[in-house]
């Protein structure tokens, strides 16, 4: 089973504590740049190349989904449908019908593919159909990206979708390979019918077809046949992002494999990659994969193991296979990973635990393969470097707790970021409940003795498990408003935000502490320096665009966005830049799970107190941009630009 779900009657840790690959690879380069990635939530620079690689890989699962048995290789991208969705937005088990293979007649005998060349070419052409739609949505996702960086006009479309040929040129070869061999072990029980557990996304329902496949013959194997067969497993393009996730069975890690191959009765897991495989990242793409082969291996009861890892190098076209973990070694990689785990995420650590201590750089050439290391360090190309204590930065504390900021009559008081709490736990009387719409409360509002509280459900899932809200909430019942975030609208009225962390329940418990709602502060002052600005821009409901701008501040205790509408940042915000030491007063406090957040209003201010040097600054920008160059063309590295018919020949 590709999926292993959480066990929500045993699963105590929630999706936001477990641990993955990537956090494992980003803590061994340096635990400075895990903390500051995954504790303070620096979101690193948006490229290209990053949705680059995603639309590749959309592109090909989009295309294995299709079957040459259903439909013509020009037939729109759209034919075939979303699937049915469950709650949780993965494909619907429990569903049989209204599934969009289920509509389709097979094709006509003559209309069907029945030679290695004719398939390539409908794959090549089911490629083209649909990668334009994936390429442009994923353009807009970058487009919208508070953080996006370089230019998109920089990307070669034809050498992206070149990257979408080889990757299926790749997948083509395991299909002759099960039509050579006959359709492998399992041919017989695929024509009668018979699904796995999590089948391979195929247009069709989850569960056994009622007779045989539709598309099953007698005699030999078809070139369709061996098509369906060797579909590997891989994440449903319509599913929601993160639900189908391979589980450790104690909740402390998860996974997410890109293919997995098991036609022929072997477990073969690919990592698909949009790039040459030249730099630092391939040695952390190794570790993933013999992470994956573990985390199969436990998901399965230990009694199933991977026969093969591939990394799949689409901008090289080069296949690389990485060496199976023993039981041994696989069993040792759990308990470092659980230890890892333990100290990482059981409690959250602070920045002395995460010193700035770089592992050395690796070298690699094009297809992943070792090579000499780079002459630069690790902290030469890091996105934090101005703010580490092995850059430019420092941990010391960069402002006086209180300040006389210019044309202020009274001192300002600046609070620790850290220790900003936005979560409110109350307890009141129901005082109103409007509709509930898509199973969301709406317009419910809480009354404490001559105080009123708006409710309002951001998430109806709580990280524990259940709902954020009790069943069918009445008006005049006394409830338990638990880690609710405090803000304050517009109008002045109090809001109680429900995210995963926040739940409201009937009040059953008197020995929960509780407070009035007039002991909360609505305003808060911060300072600190900048991490990076960003501003973002979209269409509203009513069609009016809006615009809103941020900024990450970093102080000696923490870290928080600032954000508010473009309109209300005063002429200081133009004048910012990374490095600068600032304050803004007069916010208020957001929240989503574990991360604060500023809001910033007509009412805030923002000062900036000590520039960092312009001339530095601007070699900064000027060397951060030519690192994202350098990411791009590492993609590109070695390949050599072809039309589509030079693919087909």
């Amino acid at each position: 089973m590709p999926v292993q779900l959480a066990d929500s009657d045993t699963d105590s840790i929630g999706p936001y504590a477990r641990l993955s690959a990537s956090q494992f690879n980003a803590y061994k380069a340096c635990p400075r740049l895990w903390y500051y990635e995954k504790v303070l939530r620096f979101k690193m620079p948006q490229i290209p190349v990053l949705f680059v690689g995603r639309a590749v890989e959309e592109t090909i699962c989009r295309v294995l989904r299709e079957s040459p048995g259903l439909i013509i290789g020009e037939a729109p991208a759209e034919t075939y449908g979303k699937p049915p969705l469950d709650e949780e937005g993965r494909p619907n088990r429990e569903e049989g019908r209204s599934w969009p293979a289920s509509m389709l007649l097979p094709l006509e005998e003559s209309m069907i593919p029945d030679n290695p060349h004719d398939l390539r070419e409908w794959t090549l052409t089911r490629a083209e159909q649909h990668f334009p739609l994936v390429y442009e949505r994923c353009r807009k996702e970058w487009e919208k990206d508070e953080r996006k960086a370089g230019d998109w006009h920089d990307v070669e479309e034809e050498e992206v979708l070149r990257m979408v040929f080889e990757g299926l040129t790749f997948h083509l070869r395991e299909v002759e390979r099960c039509f050579k061999s006959g359709g492998g072990p399992n041919m017989g029980q695929w024509r009668e019918g018979k699904r796995e557990d999590w089948p391979a996304p195929d247009g069709f329902q989850q569960n056994d077809f009622p007779r045989h496949h539709p598309l099953a013959t007698d005699g030999d194997i078809t070139w369709v046949e061996a098509w369906e067969i060797t579909r590997p497993w891989f994440v449903h393009p319509d599913a929601k992002s993160f639900t189908m996730n391979a589980i450790h069975p104690e909740h402390w890690f998860q996974g997410e494999y890109d293919l997995v191959y098991r036609w022929d009765g072997e477990i073969t897991i690919v990592d698909l990659k949009a790039s040459v495989g030249a730099n630092d990242r391939s040695g952390d793409y190794v570790e993933q994969l013999r992470i994956y082969a573990m985390l199969w291996y436990v998901t399965h009861g230990r009694s199933s193991q991977v026969h093969s890892l591939q990394i799949w190098y689409l901008g090289h076209a080069s296949i690389k296979e990485i060496p199976c973990p023993s039981i041994d070694e696989m069993n040792e990689m759990e308990r470092d990973l659980k230890s890892l785990w333990n100290e990482l995420k059981q409690e959250q650590p602070t920045r002395e635990d995460c010193p700035p201590s770089p592992a050395p750089m690796r070298g690699f050439a094009p297809g992943g393969k070792p090579a000499a290391p780079p002459e630069t360090s690790r902290c030469d190309r890091c996105d934090w470097k101005a703010m580490c204590p092995n850059g430019s930065g420092t941990d010391e504390q960069v402002l006086p707790s209180q300040l006389q900021l210019p044309g202020s009559l009274d001192r300002t008081i600046l609070e620790e970021i850290g220790h900003l709490n936005a979560r409110a736990t109350v307890r009141g009387e129901i005082f109103s409940v409007g509709l509930i719409r898509e199973k969301t409360p709406l317009k419910m509002v809480l009354k404490q003795d001559e105080y009123f509280a708006q409710l309002y459900f951001v998430s109806n899932e709580h990280h524990l498990g259940g709902s954020t809200w009790h069943s069918l909430p009445k008006k005049g019942q006394n409830v338990l408003v638990e880690d609710a975030i405090f803000t304050v609208n517009w109008k002045g009225e109090i809001v109680l935000k429900f995210d995963p962390f926040a739940r409201l329940s009937l009040d059953e418990s008197p020995e929960t502490e509780s407070f009035n709602l007039m002991d909360y502060q609505a305003k808060h002052s911060v300072g600190g320096k900048v991490v990076y600005t960003y501003q973002k821009s979209g269409v509203g409901r009513n069609g009016k665009v809006w615009r809103r701008r941020g900024l990450m501040l970093l102080d000696h205790t923490g870290a928080m966005k600032v954000e508010g509408w473009a309109d209300d940042w005063n002429s200081q915000f133009e004048m910012m830049e990374v490095g600068d030491d600032v304050v803004v007063t007069n916010i208020g406090l957001d929240a989503w799970a574990t991360e604060v957040r500023g809001d910033y209003t007509r009412n805030s201010r923002l000062q900036i107190i000590n520039r960092v040097d312009r001339s530095a600054a601007g070699r900064n920008r000027r060397y951060e941009q030519f690192n994202r160059l350098l990411e791009w063309c590492s993609v590109r590295e070695d390949c050599t630009v072809k039309t589509h018919d030079d693919h087909r020949r």
